[in-house]
Parts: structure tokens; sequence; C-alpha cells
């Protein structure tokens, strides 16, 4: 970075939570972009490593991949929360991967 944003003005103090979490929503993607292309669709992502290597609460990161699970359906994937919630399976088959439970978590 060679300089800070302007979006870091003390003016927007107030919408910091608001921009911390639209900015957590583009690590997300990013990841989970990186996840497909580079792992088979019996591979889930954990969303548990990504919500503690952001400090993130679970509350916070459900609701972030409730974000991401509606934006690859509209792409044409299929995804299925295994493992209490933890896992997310993301797969292009009309069934989920052999490897994802069905715990009711999607």
């Amino acid at each position: 970075m060679k300089e800070f944003p302007e979006i870091l003005d003390i003016k927007n103090k107030s919408n910091f939570t608001k921009i911390l979490y639209d900015r957590t929503l583009c690590y997300l993607r990013r990841d989970i972009y990186e996840h497909i292309i580079s792992h088979d669709e019996n591979s889930y992502f954990d969303v548990k490593k990504f919500d503690q290597s952001h400090h993130r609460s679970m509350e916070t990161t459900s609701r972030l991949i409730s974000t991401i699970m509606e934006e690859l359906t509209k792409l044409g994937w299929k995804c299925k929360l295994s493992f209490q919630g933890t896992g997310l399976f993301i797969y292009s088959t009309e069934n989920p991967p052999p490897s994802c439970w069905d715990d009711g978590w999607d």
C-alpha cells in the first residue's frame, strides 16, 4: 500500500464496521475463488479456519457465507454446509460429494 485510502478519513469512522464487513466479504470471495479453482469438489472450504484467520465471530461469518452461497448459486453452483456449519462444499453435480455429511446446516 503506497498510501492510505480515502475511506480511512476520520469522517468515515462511524462506517468502519460496515467497511470491515465488506472488506472481509471480499477476502472470503477471494479465498473461495482460490478454493474452487485449486481443489476438487469433494474438498470443502474450511469456514472455521477463515473465521479464525479474520478474527470474526461465527455469527458474522455465517452471514458472509450465506451471501456467498447465494452468489455461487446464481452462477450455477450448488452449496451445502457440513460438519456443523464449519465446512462449505461447492459442487456442480446434483448430489453433494461423498465426503459431505448431511447434518442439517444448509
